[in-house]
């Protein structure tokens, strides 16, 4: 069921981010909700959901609009792998949590995704693109990661009946 439910996300996602959200911009910056998909899976199912999840999103993707393929799906792999590792370290319940891991992740995908793109020969202006992009896609994606991390974990997490002490 988890299978089906996250591969309906991902298609839903796609769908929308290329058609739909691009209206929804501000600043001219439109959300990446595929990361912020990426970093609420690992966050409630661990690493290897979230590393599975972000390849194939990522190449999904690559496939349709990167000029390279394959650095979203390496980088968005490694997200997911990543954030997904603090699975059981974090607590889930904590709203802070989502917004400050994406907050993490952007800023390592954007860095990363410069400096594949710098040694491909893509010459793009460092400074003018984290001023006028990042910062603004920052603070979009984490709010945004607020609220699909409460909608998220009422679809991903099954509630357990503790007894006794912990």
């Amino acid at each position: 069921m988890f299978i089906l439910i996250t591969f309906l996300i991902i298609i839903i996602n796609f769908i929308l981010q290329s058609t739909i959200l691009q209206y929804f911009n501000i600043f001219n910056v439109v959300p990446n909700t595929g990361l912020v998909i990426i970093v609420v899976i690992a966050l409630l199912k661990g690493k290897r959901a979230g590393s599975i999840v972000g390849l194939i999103a990522g190449l999904l993707q690559d496939i349709i609009f990167s000029p390279v393929i394959g650095i979203n799906g390496f980088l968005y792999f490694f997200i997911g792998y990543l954030v997904g590792m603090t699975e059981n370290k974090l607590s889930k319940d904590n709203i802070l949590i989502p917004f400050i891991m994406t907050l993490i992740s952007t800023i390592c995908y954007h860095l990363f995704y410069y400096l594949f793109m710098y040694f491909l020969s893509y010459n793009i202006s460092f400074l003018i693109f984290f001023k006028d992009v990042v910062i603004i896609e920052m603070l979009y994606n984490s709010f945004i990661s607020i609220i699909l991390y409460k909608w998220f974990s009422k679809i991903f997490v099954i509630p357990s009946i503790r007894f006794g002490r912990r």
